[in-house]
């Protein structure tokens, strides 16, 4: 039984990621969602995707304000006999409201800007099946009491596993137009890391049939029947070892008597029955001990760290071409556990405990072309150096860096209006040992349109819809195959001030 070690893998899964890295979130704005490729833009969500263009925007403020909405699956089919055919667990996370606000003030050449944003992860991922691993380990009860006897056909349990996950980012930095053309940023992003993992394995429940025992194939509680047939083989271990004890004795008088016959016979008897307790007792602490693994399980566990992250930039305005490139620096970011309950029996999660979770280096590039007044077209690339940074158990070591491409276009029409759209290709290069039932990061194609409409000169809405595909990936597993399929899709809303 191996109930304990899978509960306490639970914290694998903490990654929400909604887009591009494996903990980063690139859909800051809702003009994100209408065009991914926005790596060159110099509108008022620039801060974030373009910090150095900022010192090509017009004197004044410029502020974008936004809030996002997601839907997640993440599900796991199973095909296993234990089973009986396929099982499918589902995993659903809902982010009501996810949102970001950013800042600049321009002046001359030099522009100060700021953003805050949900950088990372963005809300409760919620196993309510729990993991194929958690309940083929419970399936297997049913088999291994049959083995020993006890004719079990049925099993039940009540398993639920909920991941929280943020990494909220403040920014602040200034860019400085060197030459007309160009221009330079240098700033820095505080990040606070907060992960919260529940779980619990829970009412395990069993069929055993045996008439000695009392257990007529009902469903009973399995920990206290393990219990119960624990004591019961107990106590006929005691009548095993009471009855060597007699026959040990009988055989020193019959040697002692000079019947070397009934002595040895004793003798015999004495160890066939010490030998029939020795077995009684060792079945009895077996089951003493998988009554404990299968009694109620609980694991509720804080993490919060905090690291910051070195940027820099640079930016070309030239006629009807623009180029944005942003050098994000590896962010070392060490979490702590605050642990409520911890009954599974990891040390990983015990209270004070520290384990890494970094934010990779990442660099992007970005490159907007108008053809004309009203059409544009953009292209971007973004890369995180995941290999290189400190991930959670170690799993830098499966992992190889991330990439994404971005491609976009935008159309003005009717003066004031802006349709757009993009697309957004995301290569993991993960390896099989990274990807699990709970770690389903797949590579994905995401699709994003929507409107923008300048109200006035000075006031601007955004709306984009987002919607992602990801590759199945399968996995053989001891007990069958694992078909892993990921589904998300979101709406953001936004307003852009020019003041």
């Amino acid at each position: 039984m191996k109930l304990t070690k899978i509960v306490g893998l639970m914290g694998a899964f903490s990654s929400l990621a909604l887009a591009s890295g494996l903990n980063t979130n690139t859909n800051q704005s809702a003009a994100y969602l209408r065009n991914v490729a926005r790596y060159a833009t110099t509108e008022a969500d620039a801060p974030y995707y373009n910090p150095a263009g900022t010192a090509f925007m017009t004197d004044g403020f410029h502020i974008s304000l936004n809030s996002q909405a997601f839907w997640q699956s993440r599900n796991t089919y199973t095909e296993s006999p234990l089973f009986g055919g396929e099982k499918k667990f589902r995993g659903k996370a809902q982010i009501p409201a996810m949102p970001s606000a950013m800042v600049t003030w321009h002046r001359g050449n030099l522009a100060l800007s700021g953003y805050f944003g949900i950088t990372g992860g963005g809300g409760a991922l919620n196993y309510k099946d729990g993991f194929p691993s958690f309940d083929v380990a419970v399936a297997q009860i049913p088999g291994m009491l049959t083995q020993n006897g006890l004719e079990t056909t049925d099993h039940e349990a009540d398993i639920s596993l909920t991941g929280t996950s943020y990494i909220f980012g403040f920014a602040l930095g200034a860019s400085y137009r060197i030459v007309d053309f160009a221009s330079i940023y240098l700033g820095a992003r505080f990040n606070y890391a907060y992960n919260h993992y529940e779980g619990e394995l829970k009412n395990i429940k069993v069929n055993p049939k045996n008439e000695i025992l009392g257990l007529d194939g009902s469903m009973v509680e399995a920990a206290s029947t393990f219990n119960n047939i624990a004591d019961y083989l107990a106590g006929k271990a005691g009548e095993a070892a009471g009855a060597a004890e007699q026959y040990a004795a009988a055989a020193e008088k019959y040697a002692a008597a000079g019947d070397k016959a009934s002595a040895a016979q004793s003798k015999a008897a004495a160890e066939q029955y010490g030998a029939q307790a020795e077995e009684l007792m060792v079945k009895s602490k077996t089951l003493e001990a998988v009554a404990a693994q299968v009694s109620d399980k609980e694991l509720d566990v804080e993490q919060t760290g905090y690291g910051i992250t070195p940027i820099a930039a640079l930016a070309i305005n030239y006629k009807r071409l623009s180029f944005g490139l942003r050098f994000e620096y590896n962010t070392s970011i060490e979490m702590e556990n605050d642990t409520k309950v911890n009954q599974v029996g990891i040390d990983s999660y015990d209270d004070g405990v520290k384990s890494d979770n970094d934010i990779p280096a990442s660099i992007y590039a970005g490159l907007t072309y108008s053809l004309l007044d009203n059409l544009r077209l953009s292209l971007g690339y973004g890369h995180w150096f995941d290999s290189k940074a400190n991930l959670p158990g170690k799993q830098e070591k499966y992992a190889d860096d991330t990439d994404e491409f971005l491609y976009g276009v935008e159309v003005d029409f009717l003066t004031r209006w802006t349709l757009s759209g993009g697309v957004q290709v995301t290569r993991y290069n993960l390896s099989d040992e990274y990807l699990s039932e709970m770690s389903i990061i797949l590579d994905n194609t995401t699709f994003g349109f929507g409107l923008a409409f300048r109200a006035t000169d000075w006031l601007k809405f955004n709306l984009g819809y987002f919607h992602s595909l990801y590759k199945d990936w399968e996995e053989d597993v001891e007990y069958g195959k694992n078909t892993y399929k990921r589904e998300s899709r979101g709406v953001g809303v936004g307003i852009d001030l020019d003041i």
